[in-house]
């Protein structure tokens, strides 16, 4: 397995580039690669390059479903994949999934938490690709739309809930409006862990 890091978009609604930005003293980007390489050693970004890292261009530009897409089509291989905004990314909630994935037969593991699915901190099985193609083909290039056809093992608080501070690694920065409510929260604190 590998991790894919998505690193596509617009950033719109952040202003600029959020990839880029600092937090802390590092680009969010960043902080989203060191923590994976705790778990993986095959890291790979899709969307736009970042300072000599692994990267793919992404064959179909059809949003994030696209860029799981490419990357499966690519290496023919299981995929962890986070988005690049996800800067407090914990590698024992990764590790969980991994080890939850590789003792089940599904397509995909995906968290469902109180807040939704999170296709963005997920892992997917190179046996989805077929139903990705449909979702993008066929329907609106929704995650749900593929999942709705995949078998998809769903994930809960419970299945996090002994993993001290779980619920951080699926912070994500959408607006800088997300970047002060987590100064209120301590975020410093949460980057050194």
């Amino acid at each position: 397995m590998r991790a894919v890091i998505l690193n596509g978009g617009s950033s719109k609604r952040f202003g600029e580039d959020k990839s880029e930005y600092l937090i802390g003293t590092k680009p969010m980007i960043e902080h989203v690669y060191e923590k994976l390489s705790r778990v993986f050693t095959q890291i790979v970004l899709v969307g736009k390059p970042y300072k000599g890292l692994q990267y793919l261009k992404d064959r179909y530009s059809a949003g994030p479903l696209g860029g799981v897409l490419t990357a499966i089509e690519i290496f023919e291989d299981d995929l962890f994949v986070v988005g690049c905004d996800m800067p407090f990314i914990l590698p024992d909630v990764v590790e969980s999934m991994i080890d939850l994935f590789k003792v089940e037969k599904t397509d995909a593991v995906v968290p469902k938490l109180s807040d939704g699915i999170h296709p963005l901190h997920a892992i997917y099985s190179r046996t989805i690709r077929e139903n990705l193609v449909k979702s993008m083909v066929c329907a609106d290039s929704s995650f749900r739309a593929a999942f709705d056809h995949s078998k998809v093992l769903y994930v809960t608080e419970d299945f996090f809930r002994e993993i001290p501070n779980w619920e951080w690694s699926f912070v994500n920065i959408n607006t800088k409006s997300d970047l002060k409510f987590l100064e209120v929260a301590g975020c410093s604190y949460k980057l050194t862990r």
